[in-house]
């Protein structure tokens, strides 16, 4: 009797540990600058060409069932080293969705030969795809500024962050200036001091894959690249809080399923960000401050 607890217990343990079913996780921050006014903005990133049902099926549905007013696709959709038509299912089926979709690329795009000819297709199914670029619209009669950045081995092949770093400076020298709410995608989270010092109020990133392994309530991530064993920017809000302003930053833990290296307790997710007026509650089920 006490065999078959135990072993009904570790069965159970397991498909916990290692579901790896869609989850959709939501978080909410608030500004004082939108004048009573929200956005809703769907966060997506490190799909890493995995197919979730049949043309996306499954993952557009949630997508879909969140009612974005925008959504944000944070790099590493396209795999270098996998079959890319998983990854143009998803971007036409979220430009069919009829909101604006906004896209930068990560480290793997990166490592793909004919990327120019790649990025170009993406532009054709609708996305824009933004490189050091801003673009300014009007939301729920908010005024946006969403700004794109590819990954920092685009502008320096060994991985460093000089150039890319010069890059950013020169790109959005007037955004500290800008009255409007500047909006920054990036596919690396680990350098949300240097987003902030620039000047962005909100900052979606990826690349971190939740730390591949995660403990509820104690370890919110193991590993993760270029930020090393229990990485501290692995999945959730995180926010800065200096020099009379505050920058928020939203890391997704990816939607990539691999057989080879499992997720644990870190199912792929689609992110939902509710972006409130400070007359609105905030809430996070994953919050960090610096």
């Amino acid at each position: 009797m006490v065999q078959y607890i135990l072993i009904s217990a570790a069965a159970a343990f397991a498909v916990c540990a290692f579901w790896s079913g869609l989850v959709l996780r939501r978080y909410e921050f608030s500004t004082d600058r939108f004048g009573g006014a929200s956005i809703r903005a769907v966060h997506i990133s490190d799909l890493h060409s995995t197919r979730h049902g049949k043309n996306q099926k499954k993952l557009l549905l949630m997508v879909k069932e969140a009612e974005p007013d925008i959504i944000f696709l944070t790099g590493d959709i396209v795999d270098d080293r996998k079959k890319r038509k998983p990854a143009f299912e998803l971007f036409d089926g979220l430009c069919a969705l009829g909101v604006p979709v906004y896209y930068v690329t990560g480290n793997h795009e990166i490592n793909i030969r004919d990327l120019n000819d790649v990025t170009d297709k993406i532009r054709r199914s609708g996305v824009r795809v933004l490189d050091g670029e801003c673009e300014k619209i009007v939301m729920n009669g908010v005024r946006l500024n969403i700004c794109g950045i590819s990954d920092p081995r685009s502008y320096d092949r060994e991985g460093g962050y000089d150039g890319w770093e010069s890059a950013m400076r020169t790109a959005f020298a007037d955004i500290e200036d800008d009255s409007d709410y500047n909006i920054l995608l990036s596919h690396r989270p680990e350098r949300i001091g240097f987003y902030h010092e620039l000047g962005f109020d909100a900052v979606f990133c990826g690349h971190a894959h939740g730390g591949q392994v995660r403990i509820p309530f104690l370890l919110n991530g193991l590993f993760s690249p270029h930020q090393g064993l229990f990485p501290k920017y692995a999945g959730g809000i995180y926010s800065v809080d200096k020099l009379s302003r505050k920058t928020f930053e939203c890391v997704s833990r990816g939607l990539s399923v691999f057989w080879n290296l499992p997720r644990v307790f870190n199912p792929p997710e689609v992110v939902l960000t509710v972006i409130k007026s400070d007359d609105s509650r905030t809430d996070s089920s994953d919050k960090n401050s610096i």
